[in-house]
């Protein structure tokens, strides 16, 4: 029995092996990485039994990420090849022009991923779940993706499987403005909504944490988390509680995949069911680890190396 079934689009990511521009950069690593997957991948290691929806190119990319997944331990079962479209990729441009930070370039226009469908969301894969989970970027990838988390939503309420949904808007996907009204017609089916301050102001004109998680959570969701990048994340209930704690001080070489780790340890602690503080605590922990390192999943941890790190080995920010 799988605990959370994710939905969305894995890419090969190349990640430039030196800072600066592109332009510039002569040697990159290869990596399979997309948000959904991650997330899959993250449960895994936290000890729970996870599935991935997608289509893949029937292309040599795409059978590196089929197989690369399904030896992380990841359920590919639902994963279909399409030949008539590729496998996405994007490069990393490292700590240009910002130092510490990355910079994304895509090349997924019309991919296979794009071409998700309802079709595509299997009754009773989805039912089986305890979670299904799913990104504001599957949202943007096309309008028959949205026809598929509409459809995926549908199933998951109707077998009393708990909606989790990472707003993850990327804006060189779509504009504010749009990102805004179609999320907004989806937010209502989510039970469980992570995002940060950036897309909480396109979303309710709200930057502020705790008056972000208030508004959101007027709308539906019961379980809103706010991510705070190195000043930690905030959570909140409908209900009333609560929760508030601060990140870990480490050395950072790729931030980009530590929101994915985030929620799957979040979500897995719930599954555990730790309280909101510990959940956050397990949650910043992995997403500090996982920024240690290049690339998507190679950092995320294991459930016993969040422990290792949190015995010993993290600082906590003052």
């Amino acid at each position: 029995m799988l605990e959370i079934v994710t939905m969305g689009e894995t890419m090969i990511q190349l990640n430039a092996f030196t800072s600066g521009p592109l332009r510039y950069v002569n040697y990159f690593e290869k990596h399979a990485a997309g948000t959904e997957s991650n997330v899959a991948v993250g449960t895994v290691r936290m000890g729970y039994a996870a599935g991935w929806i997608s289509k893949l190119g029937d292309d040599e990319l795409g059978h590196y990420i089929h197989n690369f997944l399904k030896g992380e331990g990841v359920d590919v079962s639902h994963v279909a090849f399409d030949r008539e479209a590729p496998t996405g990729l994007y490069f990393v441009q490292r700590d240009y022009p910002l130092p510490g930070k990355s910079v994304i370039y895509y090349y997924r226009r019309g991919s296979a991923a794009s071409r998700l469908g309802p079709d595509d969301v299997d009754v009773d894969y989805v039912s089986s779940a305890k979670v299904f989970h799913t990104t504001g970027i599957t949202l943007a990838l096309s309008g028959s993706c949205r026809k598929a988390v509409e459809r995926a939503f549908e199933v998951a309420r109707n077998a009393g499987v708990e909606v989790s949904f990472d707003s993850n808007i990327r804006l060189k996907l779509w504009s504010p403005e749009e990102a805004r009204r179609v999320i907004s017609g989806y937010i209502g089916s989510t039970d469980i909504v992570f995002t940060d301050t950036q897309d909480a102001e396109i979303m309710v004109g709200d930057s502020d944490p705790e008056g972000a998680a208030e508004k959101l959570i007027s709308l539906g969701p019961h379980t809103v988390v706010v991510k705070l990048g190195d000043k930690g994340a905030y959570v909140a209930t409908s209900d009333g509680e609560k929760a508030m704690k601060p990140a870990y001080e480490v050395p950072v070489i790729d931030t980009v995949g530590a929101g994915d780790a985030f929620d799957a340890a979040f979500l897995s602690c719930r599954l555990r069911g730790f309280t909101l503080e510990r959940s956050l605590e397990v949650a910043n922990a992995a997403g500090a680890l996982c920024v240690t390192v290049r690339g998507d999943v190679e950092a995320i941890p294991t459930f016993e190396d969040v422990e290792r790190f949190l015995a010993g080995k993290g600082h906590i920010l003052r």
